[in-house]
């Protein structure tokens, strides 16, 4: 029988791996898919989801573009504050870059990874789980989905999914090439006909847009709003989203367990959704070798720096997504009388409310 059984082997299944088997724990790694996805999705760390990581793998974020600054521009194009967090304060990834070097660590210290392996049924008792997958049975004491928001594990467990989506659309896009003349800050352009966010990733960059007109083809409007940027430049990636925030009424089912996406989503607005998977597999890595009893309070450690978090998303998402020309002129004159402000303006450029320190490296 295995010590853990992790479903799922983006990131969060990682990293769980790798923390696990390092200190000495068999784990098995399960993911349907037979490689990593080849695109990025989640681009941003902050300074304790990168102190984790090299914690659990010892390199894995060599490359990263450390500590840009963040960036609001008005509706009328003017800048109207920027901040920079305190070092190590945030860092932008290719998140394949980072899943193959989770991957390497993990199975580098001794973890058993099956990719093309489905899980389709799970059994428990009091001891641990088996799970039925395409290759056949295996049991473990503990299983953990790590597979993402349409987690099978999550519906397996019967473990409810409650939440929203969004009333906005967004078009989400990676182009790779040679820097972006003049692009080298993260940057909210609070634009009520267009709202945008950019950033500079590793050998490339990103743009999101909000849209409130049908798309049609995703790819055909970013190559529009990217006119004269994709020269000698590639788009790679671009999809339509709506986001939500969604959470599972509880993370365990007995000895089955949640985390990231499987458990919680918030919009991306703040850069904190795979961090916060990735802070759940931390805490995980040091309860579950602790057994049921400092198990049953993962949840409860959790979800207080999760619910601040996605609020802190959701404001920054109300601020950027105002559609109102009025109401964007008082906006973009509060924000900017707020950076200037001798108190608030020092705050704000310190990063303002975000509570980055979640506890999880106490553990």
């Amino acid at each position: 029988m295995h010590d853990v059984a992790v479903v799922g082997c983006g990131p969060v299944g990682a990293l769980l791996a790798a923390r696990l088997a390092t200190a000495g724990h068999d784990v098995v790694v399960l993911d349907r898919e037979p490689a990593p996805y080849p695109l990025p999705r989640g681009v941003a760390a902050d300074g304790e989801v990168l102190e984790l990581l090299e914690r659990a793998a010892p390199g894995s974020t060599a490359g990263f573009l450390r500590d840009p600054e963040v960036r609001f521009v008005g509706a009328a194009g003017d800048e109207l504050g920027r901040l920079r967090f305190p070092v190590p304060g945030l860092a932008f990834f290719r998140q394949p870059v980072l899943e193959e070097r989770l991957r390497t660590a993990a199975v580098g210290a001794g973890a058993d990874l099956r990719l093309g392996t489905a899980v389709t049924g799970l059994v428990q008792d009091s001891d641990g789980v088996v799970a039925r997958t395409s290759a056949g049975p295996l049991r473990a004491r503990w299983l953990v989905g790590c597979d993402g928001a349409s987690s099978t594990v999550r519906g397996l467990a019967g473990l409810p999914w409650r939440g929203r989506d969004l009333p906005h659309r967004w078009v989400v896009c990676d182009v790779v090439g040679p820097p972006v003349p003049g692009r080298q800050r993260f940057t909210y352009t609070c634009d009520p006909a267009r709202p945008q966010v950019d950033l500079p990733v590793p050998g490339g960059h990103r743009w999101e847009w909000l849209v409130r007109e049908p798309v049609g083809d995703p790819s055909a409007l970013a190559r529009s709003l990217l006119r004269g940027v994709l020269d000698g430049r590639d788009l790679v990636r671009a999809v339509e989203y709506r986001f939500g925030t969604r959470r599972a009424g509880s993370w365990q089912a007995g000895r089955v367990l949640l985390a990231g996406d499987a458990a919680h989503t918030m919009p991306p607005f703040a850069g904190q959704g795979l961090g916060a998977g990735l802070r759940d597999a931390w805490a995980l890595g040091a309860l579950l070798p602790r057994g049921p009893e400092a198990v049953a309070g993962y949840q409860r450690l959790r979800e207080p720096h999760l619910r601040r978090m996605t609020a802190l998303s959701l404001a920054l998402g109300a601020v950027l997504q105002t559609g109102s020309p009025r109401a964007a002129r008082l906006r973009d004159r509060g924000l900017a009388a707020a950076f200037r402000a001798p108190a608030l303006g020092p705050w704000l450029r310190r990063g303002g409310p975000r509570p980055e320190r979640s506890g999880v490296l106490d553990l």
